[in-house]
């Protein structure tokens, strides 16, 4: 793949990056010319930073894409091939809400209360440190429900965390049948001058896990009701198509379905999105296997030398450090069917 395109004088200040959702398999990327990675995982995000390589202006800007999946068997179902999820390119501040940098939890909720705490990482890019004012507001629709702010100082070239609390009165709780969502807004204020905003949907819900009484949602037994559900949408192949998978979905809400088993390997963030707010309860999975192979040139060959490294960008591993929200009610899955892996840390 080859593409072409200009950026703004004006964003030479900033920092602008590459993100892609999914490129199957054993991509390799550059920028004019200069080598920015490779990523073996078909199914993983993953981004660069294009700033230092980029051209400013008129000057035409060259990206060239490869993708590998000609060693075949690498799979247990149809795989597709290529660029098949989206690609976005972003640019911000050097002072920015780190990707996937807001996590939202709800510790405390009641019909009359619920108490929403509000993880955030910073990234400063600047040469020097900064000193910022932090705002999150939630929102309900379109009506503002409540903020908080925060002034904290980043080191140069660095990340910091900040954690922020704040109460939502009555709230709208989330379930399987009215999957009702918040949004949490950060701003990013230097000097009284926004520099960067970040919006973080959310559902406000209680959850747990019993041995006797199975799955409980917001106080009440819930009877998970999954399917497994694979990347591809049928005829229409592997490329992501948001409202064929919302059809699918609407399909399996209307027989009774209320959980997704993402078989087995990272979603596209969309379908995450459609679960918010379709009220699906969510198991994500990582990997399909580890390094007992299923077929000949499948992602165990790649194991040893990438687990930990694609660990670190799934949706999964991010919800288990706290650098990502979960889904209003989520699980999370690092492997499928690897009994000789399965008394082992993987991470270790």
């Amino acid at each position: 793949y080859k593409k072409t395109f200009t950026v703004a004088p004006e964003d030479s200040v900033k920092v602008t990056s590459i993100v892609f959702d999914g490129v199957y398999r054993n991509s390799s990327v550059w920028i004019n010319g200069h080598y920015l990675g490779k990523r073996p995982n078909g199914y993983i995000s993953f981004r660069y930073n294009l700033t230092p390589y980029l051209y400013y202006g008129n000057r035409q800007n060259e990206i060239i894409v490869k993708a590998d999946n000609s060693k075949q068997p690498n799979s247990r179902w149809y795989s597709g091939s290529g660029i098949y999820r989206n690609v976005w390119l972003e640019t911000t501040d050097k002072l920015h809400v780190a990707a996937d940098g807001t996590f939202v939890t709800t510790p405390q909720v009641s019909a009359q209360k619920a108490t929403v705490t509000l993880q955030t990482i910073i990234k400063n890019d600047y040469a020097a440190q900064k000193t910022a004012k932090v705002s999150t507001t939630l929102y309900k629709g379109d009506d503002k429900i409540t903020s908080v702010d925060t002034e904290t100082t980043i080191p140069a070239n660095a990340e910091k965390a900040l954690s922020q609390e704040t109460t939502v009165n009555n709230p709208v709780l989330w379930n399987v049948e009215t999957p009702e969502l918040y949004s949490a807004v950060t701003t990013i204020e230097i000097d009284g001058e926004v520099v960067d905003s970040y919006a973080t949907p959310f559902g406000i819900r209680s959850f747990t896990f019993d041995l006797d009484k199975g799955f409980i949602l917001n106080g009440k037994q819930v009877k998970i009701k999954g399917v497994c559900l694979h990347h591809d949408l049928g005829a229409l192949g592997s490329a992501f198509n948001t409202r064929a998978m919302e059809r699918q979905l609407q399909i399996m809400k209307d027989m009774g379905v209320n959980g997704i088993r993402t078989s087995h390997n990272p979603p596209a963030p969309e379908l995450l999105d459609l679960c918010d707010k379709m009220g699906f309860i969510v198991m994500d999975e990582a990997f399909d296997m580890w390094k007992q192979a299923k077929t000949p040139f499948d992602y165990s060959n790649d194991w040893d030398a990438w687990h930990k490294k694609d660990l670190a960008f799934t949706r999964s591993s991010l919800i288990m450090s706290g650098r990502l929200d979960s889904p209003p009610a989520d699980a999370v899955g690092q492997g499928t069917s690897d009994p000789p892996d399965a008394c082992r840390d993987p991470a270790k």
